[in-house]
């Protein structure tokens, strides 16, 4: 009754608020009816449930159901712990605290069978006999676990050095409690094909500089047409730093694929905090984000999640799985001396607005699972993935945007997503002595200088 109380009286707070025009302005108004959809990454003494540094208060008011997909039945609070996925609706009554009179649970997201799919982005010791790296796990090979181990499909005349890096992989099991996964049916398939590497509508990406002014720029090219300029950073040490961090966290099946990939990184004036990696392997990174950094370890997490959807052929899924569209090219010629005003739309404009936007919600997490794992065998702490979540949340609030970084509701998923895959696999000190920055990254800090962040 004590804590029924408090609820009504918090809703009356909240209407003397709205109606003097006081509301709080972060991360919404206060008193607006919103949705939170993240990850439950802890619980407090009192029961409340934790989404990274966001409290969702609840009472007995509060309704809990499963998912429609799980049979939509009423839940207690006692039901709720860590790992699982939640759809909150309420109302913000302070900095990171929020009422939440209806929580919807995705009870599927606490299952332990596993299946996935995925590209081999490394060499499995032994040939895969007894354990390999896949989709962001380690894939335990026992007695019982049945095995499709096609390896002449696998390395067919292009891959004429029988490497299974670069091999698609299927797999179903049972998650273990330490995060590894018992596998019960592996099937090794064929690599990605030759064109799942190339850009849409035969356009090359070159480097070179505005004929006009001189300033050095990326150039989508069309044969001999130039489709649009990106102003590259004109600061040699930044583009050399970001290209050797990029290239130290290329994994060691990077060369295994169909198509050989030349993996290149370009800092690109843009105020916006943001990545993309193309198919052929060209990474752009946004001024923007490396302004907002905080160290070495957020940086190699992005460029290491970037890499992920260029070995996953993440466009190219989305283009054959779904039998989508490509969009046709609308973009004119731009005339000499003009640059892309809006990388966004100059890439949607392509028929590669996945890239910027975001994929798929399954292939981000993909690309989340594997970049974590690259970080952690490059020795850094990948803590700092989630703490970089936490970092736009703070800068943008309840901003709405489609960019991968600046939008609350997706940091806040990315973000709790994270931290719960870690939880899964590491004790709480496990990162202690990793790595989280170097000189090399406060030295580019300094070169980069002040920059634009929107």
């Amino acid at each position: 009754m004590q804590q029924a109380g408090r609820y009504f009286a918090w809703r009356r707070v909240l209407a003397v608020l709205a109606a003097a025009n006081l509301l709080l302005p972060w991360p919404a108004p206060a008193g607006n009816r919103v949705k939170l959809h993240g990850f439950i990454t802890s619980r407090t003494d009192e029961g409340v449930v934790m989404i990274l540094d966001d409290r969702l208060e609840l009472t007995p008011a509060s309704k809990i159901y499963e998912s429609a997909e799980n049979g939509g039945k009423k839940l207690a609070a006692s039901d709720l712990e860590p790992g699982q996925l939640v759809e909150a609706e309420g109302v913000w009554v302070a900095r990171h605290k929020f009422f939440a009179e209806k929580l919807t649970v995705d009870l599927r997201t606490s299952e332990k069978e596993q299946r996935g799919t995925a590209y081999l982005q490394d060499e499995p010791p032994g040939n895969g006999q007894r354990a390999f790296k896949a989709d962001g796990y380690w894939l335990d090979i026992g007695a019982a676990t049945k095995r499709e181990w096609n390896l002449a499909k696998c390395a067919e005349d292009e891959k004429s050095d029988a490497r299974l890096s670069g091999c698609h992989v299927k797999y179903t099991g049972i998650r273990e409690s330490n995060g590894r996964i018992a596998a019960q049916d592996v099937e090794l398939g064929e690599s990605a094909p030759a064109d799942a590497y190339k850009l849409p509508h035969d356009l090359a990406v070159v480097r070179g500089a505005d004929p006009q002014t001189g300033i050095a720029v990326l150039e989508f090219r069309r044969g001999e047409k130039v489709q649009g300029r990106m102003k590259l950073l004109g600061v040699d040490s930044v583009q050399q730093y970001v290209q050797n961090l990029g290239i130290s966290l290329l994994p060691a099946g990077s060369s295994g694929t169909r198509q050989p990939l030349q993996f290149r990184f370009f800092v690109v004036e843009d105020p916006t905090i943001n990545a993309e990696a193309l198919p052929d392997g060209t990474l752009l990174v946004h001024t923007g984000l490396l302004g907002a950094m905080e160290n070495e370890a957020q940086l190699a997490f992005v460029l290491s999640h970037e890499i992920s959807h260029v070995l996953q052929v993440h466009y190219w899924r989305e283009v054959h799985e779904t039998r989508a569209q490509r969009v046709s090219l609308i973009v004119a010629g731009i005339a000499a001396g003009a640059f892309v005003g809006d990388i966004g739309v100059f890439l949607a404009g392509l028929g590669v607005a996945s890239v910027v936007n975001g994929h798929q919600r399954d292939l981000e997490n993909q690309a989340d699972r594997l970049g974590l794992q690259n970080v952690i065998e490059h020795g850094y702490d990948a803590r700092e993935a989630a703490k970089f979540s936490q970092l736009v949340i703070e800068r943008y609030g309840d901003r709405t945007s489609s960019r991968i970084w600046s939008n609350h509701d997706s940091s806040l998923m990315r973000g709790s997503f994270l931290t719960v895959q870690l939880q899964k696999e590491y004790a709480a000190d496990h990162f202690e002595t990793a790595k989280r920055d170097s000189k090399e990254f406060r030295a580019m800090k300094a070169d980069l200088g002040p920059v634009k962040i929107e």
